[in-house]
């Protein structure tokens, strides 16, 4: 069975559309953030501590955990606190190339036990349309921003604010399923 350390819509359905069967369980950690830290290494250490807060209510399976920011010109950029917040970031990412890092942990439990445990990242390169202020404030009428890396939902057919990617879809919505997959075969052999 695999768990998923996440209560991320995004990533569940991710994972539904996929047809990989699963269970939620909700982690308890905080992310933090650090300006030194590479942000593959950051979404990475994020990904292990979500899935190592999980660890002591799963015996047998496979857990998995995920963590996503984007980054900017050397600055990793999470989820705004508020809508203030929100606008600045959007208004920083309009009409520029942004990288989209998501960190994932997959910890085979046995017993109780870890056995084996992969730890990966993926990078989408994204690009935002140009927008005014009134169209990040419209923007943020169809779709909720505080609880997405960069204030966007790149999949909310809503939206239309994205111009351009560069590498997998999947990886910039929340989870880079493709190579979850192929790390799933490998951490269950």
């Amino acid at each position: 069975m695999i768990y998923l350390a996440s209560t991320s819509p995004r990533r569940k359905a991710l994972l539904r559309k996929a047809g990989i069967q699963f269970r939620v369980v909700q982690p308890d950690y905080d992310e933090f953030m650090t300006r030194k830290t590479p942000p593959s290494q950051v979404v990475q250490i994020h990904a292990v501590k979500k899935a190592e807060s999980c660890r002591r209510k799963i015996k047998n399976g496979i857990l998995l955990a995920a963590d996503t920011l984007v980054y900017l010109k050397g600055e990793a950029i999470g989820k705004p606190r508020n809508m203030r917040e929100a606008r600045l970031i959007l208004g920083k990412l309009q009409g520029r190339w942004h990288w989209v890092y998501t960190g994932v942990a997959l910890l085979k439990l046995v017993s109780g036990r870890t056995l084996k445990k992969l730890v990966f990242f993926e990078k989408t390169k994204v690009r935002l349309k140009k927008l005014s202020p009134r169209q990040i404030k419209n923007y943020f009428l169809r779709v909720h921003p505080l609880d997405k890396a960069g204030a966007y939902a790149i999949q909310s057919a809503h939206g239309g604010i994205i111009q351009a990617v560069k590498g997998p879809l999947s990886n910039a919505v929340g989870l880079p399923v493709e190579k979850v997959r192929e790390k799933l075969r490998a951490i269950d052999s």
